[in-house]
């Protein structure tokens, strides 16, 4: 039996050749059918060769359109379709008595991928028996991951039609497509909602931390400092009212609040909120730390900096990796501490993290201009060489990519 990777270009070429979807399609007469697991196999491929979620996934091995084509898009929807009614006719000798489950979440998954919203209510409507509540949720998240807010709240209100009741996991899908989306009135609303007296689904830890982070990063994406620090407060807000309602805080709701405060120049409120976390004995993590080493690199008062990141590998929270180094290295070259930043990425590379060549480059330049030493040879060929094969790593990853003149 052919993989599904292999079996779906096939397909895709029956359907443009405008060929039937029947028992011509058996590629020999020993044809033994297709079982439901393989159905769901190649329908579940159908949005990754075909519809790839970002350019970055494309290869030279599929020559499909651009993802972003809407003939790409329609030529999805209809190879699901077809390939779906074939595979439970009379061509496919192992067909199921009936839709079963598993086949119908690929098969709405590929649909949502293809933004063929008409077909994809139809499918569900049509059998709604099988539609499970987590196949509701997936169908949700890939709605809101493609842009369509309105429409995942739709397939949310429809959870009766569909004779599927949401549960709490469908609750925070949702109300995070929405946030993805901006749509914080109507994530809002959701969550007053949850809150009510005798509301089906309550909220939990993870619906209040959904909102925080997503109010924290809109915040600190808006060009408004008014705005960015109105949006802290509502997620500061947030944050005082899970307390009231006896939920215990994670570390990465902490750190989504000590990120955005730190972003927006409130750092009194980053360490109240950062010794709060102490004291309840959740135990930070390297985001934690990397928060205040971003903040105070920022702000030129890199001592702090390194004193936060000497903390938290003395205590055991987490290891200093290159995204704790480069803003340290950076700020240093910019206040003209040229021998110290050298000895950072030497200590950086020593310890098994490779450097951005943004900041090795400015290194080697700032030691160049104040007539340092330079950086040990060896060392410099080991850094040169991992960059170099990052560079080509990253280049299979995104063909899209062409090469650069170094």
């Amino acid at each position: 039996m052919s993989s599904p990777s292999r079996l779906v270009p096939q397909l895709l070429v029956a359907l443009l050749q405008r060929r039937r979807f029947d028992a011509t399609l058996r590629p020999s007469p020993a044809f033994r059918g297709l079982s439901p697991p393989t159905i769901t196999a190649a329908l579940a491929a159908i949005p990754r060769l075909l519809l790839p979620r970002s350019p970055r996934r494309l290869c030279p091995q599929r020559p499909f359109p651009s993802p972003s084509s809407a003939s790409t898009r329609r030529l999805a929807a209809a190879l699901t379709l077809a390939f779906l009614s074939w595979s439970h006719s009379d061509a496919n000798p192992c067909r199921p008595p009936h839709l079963t489950e598993p086949p119908l979440r690929a098969a709405a998954l590929s649909l949502a991928r293809a933004r063929a919203l008409p077909a994809l209510f139809r499918l569900l409507r049509d059998h709604a028996p099988g539609v499970s509540t987590a196949a509701l949720t997936d169908v949700i998240r890939a709605l809101g991951e493609e842009g369509l807010p309105r429409h995942a709240l739709a397939a949310f209100h429809r959870a009766r039609q569909f004779r599927c009741t949401p549960d709490a996991q469908c609750y925070n899908t949702l109300l995070a497509a929405l946030c993805r989306n901006g749509r914080f009135k109507d994530a809002r609303f959701l969550l007053d909602q949850m809150e009510r007296p005798g509301a089906r689904c309550g909220p939990d830890s993870y619906t209040y931390t959904v909102l925080i982070s997503s109010y924290c990063r809109i915040g600190v994406e808006t060009g408004c400092r008014k705005a960015a620090r109105r949006r802290i407060y509502e997620a500061g807000r947030l944050f005082r009212r899970m307390g009231e309602k006896g939920l215990e805080p994670d570390v990465v709701t902490y750190n989504c609040l000590i990120n955005g405060l730190c972003k927006t120049y409130r750092v009194e409120r980053a360490h109240e909120v950062f010794d709060e976390m102490l004291r309840k004995g959740c135990s930070p993590n390297r985001v934690t730390y990397n928060s205040f080493v971003r903040y105070y690199s920022v702000v030129n008062e890199v001592d702090k900096a390194v004193k936060w990141m000497r903390e938290m590998v003395a205590r055991g929270h987490g290891g200093a990796t290159s995204s704790t180094y480069t803003p340290i290295i950076h700020s240093l070259c910019e206040s003209g501490r040229v021998s110290e930043a050298r000895q950072f990425i030497i200590e950086m590379a020593e310890s098994g993290h490779l450097p951005r060549e943004h900041t090795y480059k400015l290194v080697k330049d700032e030691i160049k201009k104040a007539h340092e030493e330079a950086l040990p040879a060896e060392l410099s060929q080991s850094i040169d060489a991992g960059i170099k094969e990052r560079f080509h790593q990253v280049l299979r990853m995104k063909p899209m990519m062409r090469s650069v003149t170094r």
